[in-house]
């Protein structure tokens, strides 16, 4: 994951972005939830639709999240599926 699609993913979860870490299986549902509302609220930004905030200021960064929060999400869904917490650097 690129820095600043991970860090932003983090922050949208309410996670902060360490070398070791956990999203436990009872917090996978509402990340989702967050990253997807996140997805959703760029993508009216982009359209000029809603107002920004803290709207990804470039069209790269906004694709790299894009693919970056995709991944992710794909990521919670099958671990959540395989019973299974996410975790990193352990």
């Amino acid at each position: 994951m690129q820095r600043f699609s991970a860090e932003k993913i983090f922050s949208v979860i309410g996670k902060t972005l360490t070398k070791t870490g956990v999203i436990s299986l009872d917090e996978i549902d509402a990340a989702v939830e967050k990253i997807e509302s996140e997805l959703e609220r760029q993508a009216l930004i982009e359209r000029g639709l809603a107002n920004s905030g803290t709207e990804i200021s470039s069209q790269h960064d906004a694709i790299q999240f894009r693919k970056t929060a995709t991944f992710f999400l794909d990521l919670l869904r099958n671990s959540k599926a395989a019973g299974s917490h996410v975790t990193w650097g352990i």
